[in-house]
């Protein structure tokens, strides 16, 4: 994907709360298919997920994100973008309140 492609993404102001990486944790050690996994959080407050799956899908991958982003949601917006590689999928997902910033993540699945 290029810049323009993830103009909204990139401006957008993320903010993650002290117990968002461990819920994500938590949520993902219930997903079927999903043989573990690493979140954490950068300096520039985006999430990173790294999901390693049992045995690699291009639906499985989608199914999880899907699962995933409806779980990590706000009221207001919610925008993805896909990008399938060689055994893996992309994600960058944005979400937030009207008015206030969000959730920014960036989801590796392979």
């Amino acid at each position: 994907m290029g810049a323009e492609d993830l103009k909204i993404f990139n401006e957008f102001r993320p903010c993650v709360r002290p117990d968002m990486l461990e819920d994500i944790r938590l949520f993902l050690g219930v997903e079927e298919g999903v043989g573990g996994c690493l979140v954490e959080a950068d300096s520039e407050q985006i999430i990173h997920v790294n999901i390693t799956l049992e045995k690699f899908s291009y639906a499985l991958a989608k199914n999880i994100f899907l699962h995933l982003s409806e779980f990590m949601r706000h009221s207001f917006f919610n925008i993805y973008a896909g990008e399938e590689l060689e055994d893996q999928v992309r994600y960058h997902f944005v979400t937030g309140l009207s008015g206030q910033d969000g959730v920014k993540m960036e989801v590796l699945i392979g």
